[in-house]
């Protein structure tokens, strides 16, 4: 029999680690956790690490074992019950790396997300037009329609059957040198505009007067879930989409303290679009 050595997916490895976390609160040790499940704690660890499966009903009686609050339970018990993601990603899931489904469901569940991009706009706040000229131009070539029909339904998603929000911090260096044609960037800076006027979602810009700063190292998202504290870290990178390999709050942070506010960046935004002369 193969073999899976993958590590295990996103979604298992996020459940596992809420359960850990409210066993250590509880005090209760492996063995402890265990007898109180009438499991054995080989199982228990498994689950803790994601590599154990375990399904709703099994999620549910840890829940009610360990007396976990309603709220957090019924996000847990959801989480354990959407392995495969949402049904428009099925479709695509047989040309994606296990790791890319995984995130792409992890992002889905996601009502709040951190977005930070450099060099391009951030894959979530791209328009139709600047998303197929990234995807004409990428190599190794890319069915143009096919990636705009997923990365189209990751924006328009909505978690728990609510509008998403997106916190967005765009590097000001590119809105000066995108190099791409006038009427695709006007296309996206008037997408921009138009998300941080939603009423849900903020668009801000780091300056270029700011010079050096925390993102240099790339793009990156920060996934917020509802009724836990932990997030999920993910960074874009030119060999694609990947689970960061540590928590990138603290630099989310640091980038927030030099951004301008939502509306000068809003008056910026205008500025360049203006000077398009489009």
């Amino acid at each position: 029999m193969p073999v899976d050595y993958r590590a295990p997916n996103i979604n298992a490895r996020s459940l596992g680690q809420q359960l850990r976390k409210i066993r250590e609160i509880l005090e209760l040790s492996y063995t402890d956790a265990a007898s109180l499940l009438n499991r054995n704690a080989d199982w228990l660890a498994r689950v803790e690490t994601g590599f154990g499966h375990v399904t709703p009903d099994e999620v549910g009686t840890i829940l009610d074992a360990y007396g976990v609050p309603l709220k957090l339970r019924s996000f847990l018990v959801d989480l354990a019950s959407r392995p495969d993601g949402p049904p428009w990603l099925a479709r695509h899931v047989g040309r994606l790396k296990a790791l890319v489904r995984d995130i792409y469901t992890v992002e889905s569940e996601s009502p709040l997300i951190h977005t930070f991009g450099i060099a391009r706009i951030p894959e979530l706040v791209r328009c139709e037009a600047y998303a197929r000229l990234i995807f004409e131009h990428h190599v190794p070539e890319l069915d143009v329609d096919e990636e705009w029909d997923l990365l189209a339904h990751r924006q328009l998603h909505r978690p728990g059957g609510e509008p998403r929000a997106l916190d967005v911090i765009l590097d000001g260096y590119m809105l000066e040198h995108h190099g791409g044609p006038p009427e695709v960037i006007h296309a996206q800076l008037t997408h921009l505009l138009d998300v941080g006027a939603d009423g849900r979602s903020t668009v801000r810009v780091i300056p270029t007067s700011t010079g050096g700063h925390a993102g240099l190292n790339g793009s990156f998202d920060v996934l917020d879930f509802p009724g836990v504290t932990d997030r999920v870290s993910i960074v874009h990178t030119a060999l694609g989409i990947d689970a960061a390999s540590a928590d990138l709050w603290d630099t989310w942070t640091d980038l927030e303290a030099v951004t301008l506010t939502p509306a000068d960046s809003r008056a910026l935004l205008e500025t360049h679009r203006a000077a398009l002369n489009v």
